[in-house]
């Protein structure tokens, strides 16, 4: 059946299972999906968040990331429009961004006696300026972890053994990758994969919190005179957070009395430039906010109104 990507049908097919970027986050290998984010997604709890430009620009130059390495490799691509799933483990699925046609199997790619016809896919990625230092020489396989693991993922679903990757970089420098089929690398995440499907997802379990947001959330109020009496482990560890603490403060006054060098350097100038290159720009902006202490004052009824409490718990070290 074809399921036309980000449409309805295709964001309900992608909660039946575990994807490329899902199978990341639960390795730890995702740079802003955690466990918990997965778990929601996948019990209809995710709260829907609307793409922001990078994932936006990052779909609509697909195609041209796309056809760019087919003009370069003379490889034929084709578009697979369906959720793949594995045949022996029905919670770990795929969506492919492209399959390459290889004329030695089959001169287009289905999906037939659960495996695609063909022995190789391609991934379509989109990376700023700053990113670009993640990708290392073009032709092997150093690519960032969470898409070295959606690479490894699609191919233990559809039976692949070669993945391509091809990134624009900035909008102006294009490279290509080619990662071979690892199945220790498959099986691990298959058991990974399976666990947290079984234990969490079927179970209705939440996984244990991956970050201090999380926690939070998790234990959003305390209990008044609860104690937790704790090991030499956490007590060392709140002695680390006392240390790490105390480094931030001392960098943080370094870093002030450096930009108070430059900014007393620049004055009114835009731009500090050194050997005609721009080391550091001071710009004026201007942000439209409320002013709420005039809101207030002027309308301290209506500002009643309206005021909202915010409950959080706060954590601070003893001494």
């Amino acid at each position: 059946m074809e399921i036309i990507p980000h449409s309805q049908a295709w964001l309900d097919a992608r909660r039946t299972g575990i994807g490329g970027s899902d199978i990341a986050a639960l390795l730890g290998l995702h740079p802003y999906k955690t466990p918990t984010d997965v778990y929601l997604d996948k019990t209809g709890q995710a709260e829907h968040q609307k793409a922001g430009e990078a994932a936006y620009w990052g779909t609509v130059l697909e195609n041209i990331v796309a056809q760019e390495f087919a003009d370069r490799t003379g490889k034929k691509i084709q578009r697979v429009n369906q959720i793949l799933i594995h045949p022996s483990y029905q919670f770990a699925i795929a969506n492919i961004d492209r399959a390459i046609v290889n004329p030695d199997i089959s001169g287009t790619v289905r999906w037939k006696n659960d495996r695609l016809t063909t022995d190789q896919l391609l991934e379509c990625k989109t990376a700023n300026a700053f990113l670009g230092k993640l990708y290392g020489d073009e032709g092997s396989d150093e690519i960032p972890w969470n898409y070295l693991a959606q690479c490894q993922w699609y191919m233990g679903v559809t039976g692949a053994t070669v993945c391509h990757l091809a990134v624009l970089i900035g909008g102006q420098r294009f490279k290509t990758y080619m990662i071979e089929r690892n199945d220790q690398a498959i099986t691990d995440m298959i058991e990974v994969a399976a666990g947290f499907w079984k234990s969490n997802v079927q179970a209705g379990v939440a996984p244990d919190p991956s970050t201090c947001r999380e926690a939070a959330q998790k234990y959003g109020r305390h209990i008044t005179g609860k104690m937790a009496i704790v090991g030499v482990e956490i007590a060392e560890a709140c002695m680390s957070i006392a240390e790490i603490q105390a480094q931030m403060k001392t960098l943080e006054r370094e870093e002030e009395s450096l930009k108070l060098r430059v900014m007393m350097a620049m004055g009114d100038a835009e731009v500090a430039a050194h050997m005609g290159k721009a080391v550091a720009t001071w710009k004026t902006q201007i942000q439209n906010r409320l002013d709420l202490d005039r809101i207030k004052q002027d309308n301290p009824e209506f500002a009643e109104k309206y005021k909202k409490p915010i409950e959080s718990r706060v954590f601070r070290l003893k001494k």
